[in-house]
């Protein structure tokens, strides 16, 4: 080993120097020394010395590799709205812009401009929430599983009882799970029914004196169909009031049925789950709302006082940025205004295939052909809604195709098929159109 090529030697080569200027010393230093140590490992194991050029180029791979992993935009041709791995809901760059002073500099994060003393944060999102839902008062956290966590935290807590159909035991994204939630909070989970079928009667028996919850959660990432039963969402909330036992509606897809996100969806909206008589409903941010991720909790005025004066709130209040972002949001449901999510949602076929046809037109390549797509909304919303919508389709190896689009300076993500791929317009910004053009004829 007394051969191996020395870390300084590494360190001192040209291309590393730059990946230093860009990285830093300590980082650039530290990955170099594990890279090293690998080599070393594997060189005692095989037997096979590497040079010390065989380090600089996985040093540059790896940091070419990093360099793609840090947040950036990218064009998503694959025509899911609400893509959990690109971010879910898009936001409005207006409502971005607006914000950009108050971000960059100081802010009135926890200031009253009115009396000059401190006041508490993300007052007004609440404030908003509880006037397009109809409950007596809101408030925000960082997502939806913190909701259900404070709530179960605070209402339960540890050794009590949270009465939970089997039918809506769900798994959420990043393998997230209804019951782990529940029991990492200490409380005691209670399951009722089956699978297929929970009647009312399956609450009534669970209920007893260590009963502190009945939490409902709506099933909006999946649908089950058959020999199936589940109890009214009203008749299970008239049976918690006249045990005196919290009810809480877990909506989580955010549909606000007003304003903004109007429209004729099979889907309960936050307004209609706090008129079934819940105590409290919550929801995502980014998914039906349009909005950043955060997890919004609507309901009595009294239960969302304990919820704000828990201690476990501090652990998930929002930043500066999201409660900026949420306000706007908030305010563009009030107001009536358009959101991107909605925008994309609502844009027509014919208006697609124009865009398509423009792309073909300007591509020039009979590998590229105008194609009939059907997208959906995702992120955990609307499982069955489709949309008919248009795209293009590109003939070719689809791995090497999508290899390529996905190396662009803007990385294009599209669906990718036998014969090559197809990218789906409806989900493509409009002010990402002539990068797209040039991505598509960069891998052609």
């Amino acid at each position: 080993m007394r051969d191996f090529p020395s870390i300084s030697t590494v360190l001192e080569d040209e291309g590393v120097k730059i990946l230093v200027e860009r990285w830093s010393f300590a980082f650039v230093g530290m990955e170099v020394k594990k890279i090293a140590s690998a080599m070393k490992k594997e060189a005692a194991r095989t037997g096979r010395m590497p040079s010390k050029d065989d380090i600089i180029m996985e040093v540059k791979r790896l940091f070419g590799k990093y360099r793609r992993e840090l947040i950036q935009p990218v064009i998503n041709g694959t025509g899911v709205i609400l893509h959990t791995n690109l971010g879910r809901a898009p936001i409005s760059s207006v409502a971005y812009e607006g914000l950009l002073d108050a971000v960059t500099g100081y802010s009135n994060l926890e200031f009253d401009l009115v009396d000059g003393k401190r006041s508490k944060r993300s007052l007004m999102p609440g404030r908003m929430l509880a006037a397009l839902s109809g409950a007596e008062a809101g408030m925000a956290v960082n997502n939806n599983a913190a909701a259900v966590y404070l709530i179960v935290a605070n209402i339960a807590g540890p050794g009590r009882e949270v009465i939970i159909s089997r039918g809506q035991l769900i798994q959420i994204g990043g393998g997230f799970r209804i019951p782990e939630i529940i029991e990492r909070s200490g409380a005691k989970l209670r399951e009722v029914g089956t699978t297929n079928k929970t009647n009312l009667g399956d609450y009534q028996k669970a209920m007893n004196k260590n009963t502190a919850l009945i939490l409902y959660v709506h099933k909006s990432n999946f649908v089950q169909r058959g020999f199936t039963d589940e109890a009214e969402v009203s008749a299970i909330a008239r049976l918690a009031r006249q045990r005196k036992i919290p009810f809480c509606f877990d909506l989580g897809s955010g549909w606000i049925d007003s304003g903004a996100g109007s429209a004729k969806l099979a889907e309960p909206s936050v307004s209609s789950a706090i008129r079934t008589g819940a105590d409290l409903v919550c929801f995502s941010g980014d998914k039906l709302l349009g909005g950043p991720q955060a997890g919004l909790i609507a309901g009595k005025e009294k239960m969302i006082s304990n919820l704000l004066n828990d201690p476990l709130y501090r652990a998930f209040r929002l930043d500066k940025l999201t409660i900026g972002l949420l306000e706007a949001t908030l305010q563009a449901h009030l107001r009536g205004e358009s959101l991107p999510c909605w925008e994309m949602a609502s844009a027509e076929r014919e208006e697609l295939r124009a865009r398509a046809d423009e792309i073909v037109l300007t591509v020039s390549d009979s590998k590229v052909t105008p194609t009939i797509l059907k997208s959906s909304f995702g992120g955990g919303s609307l499982p069955e809604y489709e949309f008919d919508s248009f795209g293009v389709k590109i003939e070719g190896d689809p791995q090497d195709l999508s290899r390529q689009l996905l190396g662009y300076s803007t990385p294009v993500v599209c669906r990718t098929i036998s014969d090559g791929v197809m990218i789906d317009l409806r989900t493509v910004l409009q002010e990402q159109m002539l990068t797209l053009i040039d991505a598509i004829k960069s891998c052609l």
